[in-house]
């Protein structure tokens, strides 16, 4: 049997970013959450996601002693769990705030989100439009979405909501083509395996799965997995260096 490796994917992406914190807001899921350099652990919970603000909110700190060390500007660390799969971030407290005389956080957006996943194929987050999807649908008609993250098995897609609410998990999408860099495609059959709706914001994040993709074609997919992790791995090193 084989067993799934764990990579650690860096999304960049806001409305991707919004969709695994609004996870951890439905799952009720508990964080740990360092401040500033401080190794001591505290715990919260994101109580609500302004995706169109680009902030959070967090719970107050199960510790007085850790809620009167946040200010605005504190920057804190946090650590999730969705599924078992940790989610990784930090960011900056932009307010301490008042609810029904419980205290909570206003924060940005973090500039990215660690995801470690557990699957069999390195999944490579897409941070520009060079790929997108083109997918046909019945009566003549075809919806064309942005690729958010590709691997050798699959890929995640955003699609606008008005295209995609009649999608269905297990619904088989044949012929679709997939654009890649350097006016480069393939055509293959998928199958949608997640559909996650956000109509507030007229959008859907769209998991799909390739159906007996060709070797020559998941060999080019793979080139452009790796090229998009070169590329992250790049863009890392040279935010850390400016960081210095």
């Amino acid at each position: 049997m084989s067993i799934p490796n764990i990579s650690e994917q860096n999304i960049r992406y806001k409305p991707y970013m919004a969709g695994l914190l609004r996870r951890l807001q439905a799952a009720r899921a508990l964080v740990c959450i360092q401040i500033d350099k401080d190794a001591t652990l505290y715990n919260s919970m994101v109580i609500d996601v302004l995706a169109n603000e680009e902030q959070l909110f967090i719970d107050e700190l199960n510790s007085s002693v850790g809620h009167e060390r946040i200010k605005k500007g504190t920057t804190l660390h946090f650590d999730g769990r969705l599924k078992g799969v940790r989610v990784q971030f930090s960011t900056q407290v932009l307010s301490v705030e008042d609810s029904n005389s419980i205290a909570m956080y206003r924060l940005a957006f973090p500039n990215k989100l660690i995801y470690l996943q557990r699957r069999r194929h390195y999944r490579a987050s897409v941070n520009s439009e060079d790929l997108a999807i083109t997918m046909p649908m019945p009566m003549k008609h075809k919806i064309r979405g942005q690729v958010i993250d590709i691997s050798a098995s699959g890929l995640c897609t955003r699609l606008d909501y008005k295209d995609s609410n009649t999608l269905e998990t297990e619904q088989a999408i044949f012929d679709a083509t997939i654009s890649l860099p350097g006016s480069n495609y393939i055509t293959c059959d998928i199958e949608v395996r997640s559909v996650r709706h956000y109509p507030e914001h007229g959008y859907s994040l769209v998991g799909s799965e390739f159906i007996g993709i060709p070797p020559n074609q998941k060999a080019h997919v793979e080139r452009i997995v790796a090229m998009l992790d070169r590329n992250q791995r790049r863009e890392n090193i040279y935010s850390a260096a400016q960081l210095r």
